[in-house]
């Protein structure tokens, strides 16, 4: 393989990360807002650095669809897939694997060491959902 498509790759698996860390965090409330801007930028500019001004425009809903994005969903998460699937290879699922992993484990490990009586159930489900995405992802790097 080229250094540029393992590049592209892994650029690519980090850009899923980011969206779907960005997901994750709106939704349990584990991070503040600026911390959750920080992350998306730095996930725009992973997946114009992976996909070009397409892939932005993909994910924005403004781009051409392709024959399998005909039943397009209005939901934003939903097109980061076709987004990144032009750059996508092992590196990415590799990537994703590792970052999943590490996000489901780190979640344990702070809800474990947490000195509340009431620790935040958005770990819980952070680390439930990041274990099961690398499980789910690893069986794709493995491929």
């Amino acid at each position: 393989m080229k250094i540029r498509a393992i590049l592209r790759g892994f650029v690519a698996g980090l850009a899923g990360v980011g969206f779907v860390l960005i997901f994750l965090f709106a939704q349990t409330g584990l991070v503040s807002l600026p911390v959750l801007l920080t992350i998306g930028v730095v996930t725009i500019v992973a997946l114009f650095a992976a996909g070009g001004q397409t892939a932005v425009l993909r994910l924005a809903g403004r781009a051409e669809p392709t024959t399998d994005e005909k039943q397009e969903s209005e939901w934003w998460l939903a097109r980061v897939e076709p987004a990144l699937e032009d750059s996508w290879n092992t590196w990415s699922d590799l990537v994703l694997t590792v970052c999943l992993g590490a996000v489901g484990i780190g979640s344990f490990a702070l809800l474990g060491t947490s000195s509340s009586d009431d620790p935040p159930l958005g770990l819980l489900i952070t680390g439930f959902l990041g274990l099961n995405g690398a499980l789910i992802s690893l069986a794709f790097a493995l491929d």
